[in-house]
């Protein structure tokens, strides 16, 4: 029984090493984003930083959807 016990505690540190290495990186992001005034950008990526705090069914719907760029203009 010890056995599957360390497995699921060096996996769980491993999971919570990876999200910690994840939430570096998108706040490293988020204040590049926010430097060259790229406030949408900089708000998914507030809305990424939310999904990893709280499991939430909605919010990780939103950060996993694709977005589709919207054309300005006249198509040709």
């Amino acid at each position: 029984m010890s056995k599957p016990t360390k497995t699921t505690k060096a996996g769980n540190a491993k999971a919570a090493e990876e999200a910690e290495s994840l939430k570096r990186m998108i706040e490293f992001t988020k204040r590049e984003a926010e430097k060259d005034g790229r406030a949408f950008c900089a708000y998914l990526l507030d809305m990424a930083m939310n999904a990893l705090d709280e499991d939430n069914p909605e919010m990780n719907m939103a950060v996993k959807a694709k977005t589709t760029p919207l054309t300005l203009g006249k198509p040709d």
